[in-house]
């Protein structure tokens, strides 16, 4: 990972949502890796269930990459997500109704590693598209 700059790394981070790759976490994250908005994650392996529980859920899910901004030792992500329900979404059974959403994230790093981040997930319209009635 010689001389990736830090948004390089964060874009890295959001390539394992597209191709599944667990094992490159280890790359983007220190091991305490700490994660503001789950109260869950307080390790990297506590980051890699939550991925995997996501592709659970979402199984083709997809990001698209806004914006990456950078300042001091922190990256801002914007960022767009597309998905079909596939899978148990937060006690939701499968809907198989696609979701679309945008999402914002803030990254701390220090020595070309993730150490923490806060992000925001738009929850009630992730939920308030996957409760649609099917035709």
């Amino acid at each position: 990972m010689n001389d990736l700059t830090n948004k390089e790394i964060v874009a890295g981070f959001f390539e394992i949502y597209n191709n599944k790759d667990y094992q490159a976490m280890y790359r983007y994250f220190v091991p305490n890796y700490y994660d503001h908005g789950l109260p869950q994650v307080r390790s990297i392996e506590d980051a890699i269930v939550i991925l995997k529980q996501t592709h659970a859920s979402f199984p083709d899910i997809q990001v698209t990459i806004d914006d990456l901004i950078e300042e001091n030792n922190k990256v801002v992500f914007r960022g767009r997500f597309t998905a079909t329900h596939l899978g148990e979404f937060v006690g939701l059974p499968p809907s198989r109704l696609r979701v679309e959403f945008e999402a914002l994230e803030i990254f701390k790093l220090e020595n070309q590693k993730i150490t923490e981040s806060w992000g925001y997930w738009p929850m009630t319209d992730i939920l308030n598209q996957i409760n649609q009635p099917l035709d």
